[in-house]
């Protein structure tokens, strides 16, 4: 478990909507090889980092992701900036993370919902893992593990 985040190790399970906790407690948790523990903490670590807003932890001002209605106002590219800081906080808050890729799905400019395809690749591992996103200006966000395109 040497590559588990530090709250995967210390609760023992996976807690987030990335997965059903019913599907992976305590039981089903020990029954997962390395990698299938390695893969469901950092889709869980980067589930928390972009549903979280920027600010909003205090001792890690620059943690989460920055309201998404300023990002469009203060940026002639919005979805350029977006993308630019998602991969900034990616890369600094999930140190398992060797690359971020990032694929605009969609921008819709009347609702000012983005939709973007995350790609990461491990370090020191040949595992690949695809996200879905999406932001609005009303605060909502939605991350889901893409387990189609692995």
């Amino acid at each position: 478990m040497k590559n588990l985040s530090l709250y995967n190790e210390l609760l023992g399970q996976f807690v987030s909507e990335v997965v059903n906790p019913d599907e992976i407690g305590p039981q089903q948790f020990d029954r997962l090889t390395e990698d299938q523990k390695l893969s469901l903490s950092i889709v869980e670590n980067l589930r928390m980092i972009l549903t979280t807003r920027r600010g909003s932890v205090q001792h890690m001002p620059d943690f989460g992701v920055s309201d998404i209605l300023q990002i469009y106002i203060r940026s002639e590219n919005p979805i350029e900036s977006l993308k630019q800081e998602l991969k900034q906080v990616i890369l600094k808050y999930e140190p398992r993370i060797k690359e971020v890729i990032m694929e605009t799905s969609e921008f819709d400019q009347k609702t000012l919902r983005a939709s973007l395809k995350i790609i990461v690749k491990v370090k020191d591992s040949p595992n690949t893992e695809i996200l879905l996103t999406e932001f609005s200006t009303t605060g909502w966000t939605k991350v889901i593990l893409d387990k189609d395109s692995q």
